[in-house]
Parts: C-alpha cells; sequence; structure tokens
C-alpha cells in the first residue's frame, strides 16, 4: 500500500473561486461536496428541532410533576431537590415551568418555541405585559449583601436572617424617620 503512494502524483486545484460579480462558483467535483453539505445542514436544523421538541415534552412533563406533586412518591421533600436528581439546574427547571405555564394558558405556542428557541420564548415571556404568566417561585429580588463590624452581630443576624429581613421591611414601611435619623447620625460619625 505504501509503494501505490509513493507512485500517486496527486495534483490539488482550487475547486472554489470567488467571483466578485456570482459570489462563488464550485466547480463539477465540489457539486458532491455541496450536495453533502446541504444534507449536513438539515440534519442539522432537523436535529435542533428534535431537540426543542424533547424539550418542549421535558416541560410539560417536569410542569405535571410539580403540580401534582409526583416528587413525594419517590420520597423526595420538594420538587427541587427532585430537579437535582435528575441533573437539573434550579434555574433551568423553573425557566420550563415559566414556558410550560405559558404554552397551557395560550400566551405562546409550540410552533414558536421550535422557530424561535427556549431563549427567546423566555425573552418574550419577560417583555409580555399586561399579561398574567404564572411566575415561578424564584425570587427575582437580589439578595442583600453587607458586612457587619462585630462578629456578634453577625452570628444574631445570620441565625435570625428571615427574621432581619422581616425587620428591615418593617422598618422601612413604618418607621422610616427613625432610619432617617440613624441615617444622619451615620453620616455623622463618618466625618
Amino acid at each position: 500500500m505504501g509503494s501505490k503512494v509513493k507512485d500517486m502524483m496527486i495534483k490539488i486545484k482550487d475547486r472554489i473561486m470567488e467571483d466578485k460579480n456570482q459570489g462563488i462558483v464550485v466547480s463539477d467535483f465540489g457539486y458532491e461536496i455541496m450536495e453533502r453539505y446541504k444534507y449536513l445542514k438539515e440534519r442539522l436544523v432537523f436535529n435542533f428541532q428534535k431537540e426543542i421538541h424533547n424539550k418542549i415534552e421535558n416541560m410539560k412533563i417536569l410542569k405535571e410533576i410539580k403540580d401534582n406533586q409526583y416528587y413525594k412518591l419517590d420520597n423526595y421533600k420538594n420538587f427541587e431537590e427532585f430537579t437535582k436528581n435528575y441533573r437539573i439546574a434550579k434555574s433551568q427547571a423553573y425557566d420550563y415551568l415559566r414556558i410550560a405555564n405559558a404554552l397551557e394558558e395560550k400566551i405562546v405556542e409550540e410552533n414558536y418555541i421550535v422557530q424561535n428557541g427556549v431563549q427567546d420564548a423566555l425573552i418574550f415571556l419577560r417583555n409580555k405585559e399586561g399579561t398574567k404568566v404564572k411566575k415561578s417561585n424564584r425570587n427575582i429580588i437580589k439578595p442583600l449583601r453587607f458586612q457587619l463590624k462585630t462578629e456578634q452581630a453577625y452570628i444574631y443576624y445570620k441565625a435570625k436572617a428571615k427574621f432581619t429581613s422581616f425587620l428591615l421591611e418593617k422598618l422601612l414601611e413604618d418607621e422610616k424617620e427613625l432610619l432617617d435619623k440613624y441615617e444622619i447620625e451615620y453620616g455623622i460619625s463618618k466625618k
């Protein structure tokens, strides 16, 4: 086999030439390549659509499992524990639930998701105004982070995080004057 390769005179010619007026010109040999390329593109589109259909089915499955609390049949304490076992990120699961709810309420159609993808469907739902889409359980308010000066304060507030959240909300709603007073005192102490 090695001697055959030595005896063969292989010449490679440019088969794709660029013509400024007509774009790309393909020779006869390139026709087979173009056909293969078209076939691969068609398969790619088909596979992506198949994948999106599978995702849509998974969305519906997750919604039914969550709505009917079927996860408790396998002794999962909550839906998040169930999704972790199937290696589904919490954010992904709740995005899927949001789309499944929108599908059920006919806010978005399956065809839209197939044509535009999951991310575009989520953007569409986020931008949709005046329409009630059942929100997922995710909290859209980012957590508050700040540094405490003493370890005693840190231990106290960490142990009572929900109470601290409640207290800060109540102070803002009911005792705004007290907060303003302490803000002035803080400003003076920083000088």
